[in-house]
């Protein structure tokens, strides 16, 4: 019996899927059976970055269609917690926005294919680590970003994102005082200037608002058969 329920949900799981991917396919040939797609129904997405998602800094993002190709896109991390795995204390608050470029003229409304975008940032963190912390109250951010959208259904897709830059801005160092009140002592004020990674996303992209494509003569004629 429990074998039967499996294989039913197992088929039900792929029919399901099977669907999904028929309609991507079929938003793409509505797509291209007219070059001038309507964009009067904005491009509107709600996304979270799995990467930070899984390492219990929850993140949100935002981003809505300027054009046929250019977007803009916020995101926020939020994680406030001690004694985690890896480290004594993790406080992180940031936030970004992006400016997205799309290659080809329908990958943004399919949400799919490669972007380029240029991005600002700014981190606030207190991070300990063996009894060695950083904190910051405000860093800045800046960097090139490089990204490939792959849709898994009508209203999700996968978006993976890497972006090179520059970090700068004021830090202390410190340690953890050995008596019972376990303060910080301060050790150090430093000035970060830091160029390489800066950006990292697998992020679950739901779409809020798609436009929708004019059907052509044909179809129109087709439909009224």
């Amino acid at each position: 019996m429990v074998n039967r329920i499996l294989l039913a949900f197992l088929l039900s799981l792929l029919a399901s899927f099977s669907r999904a991917q028929a309609d991507v396919k079929a938003d793409g040939i509505a797509v291209e059976a007219d070059s001038c797609v309507s964009i009067s129904h904005p491009v509107l997405n709600l996304s979270t970055n799995l990467l930070y998602d899984v390492a219990a800094m929850p993140t949100l993002g935002l981003e809505a269609a300027l054009s046929r190709r250019i977007s803009v896109a916020a995101n926020g991390t939020y994680g406030w917690f001690d004694g985690w795995i890896f480290s004594d204390k993790v406080h992180v608050l940031t936030a970004d926005a992006e400016v997205r470029y799309w290659l080809g003229n329908k990958a943004l409304i399919l949400q799919r294919g490669l972007h380029l975008g240029a991005y600002a940032a700014c981190y606030r963190y207190d991070f300990l680590f063996n009894g060695d912390g950083q904190q910051a109250k405000f860093n800045w951010g800046i960097g090139l970003s490089c990204g490939y959208a792959v849709p898994l259904s009508r209203c999700f897709s996968l978006d993976f994102n890497i972006g090179v830059g520059y970090i700068a801005g004021d830090y202390k160092t410190y340690e953890v005082s050995n008596d019972d009140y376990h303060h910080n002592v301060w050790t150090a004020n430093k000035v970060r200037h830091f160029f390489g990674p800066t950006k990292a996303q697998i992020s679950l992209v739901w779409h809020l608002g798609r436009p929708a494509a004019r059907k052509s003569p044909k179809q129109s004629k087709g439909g009224g058969r």
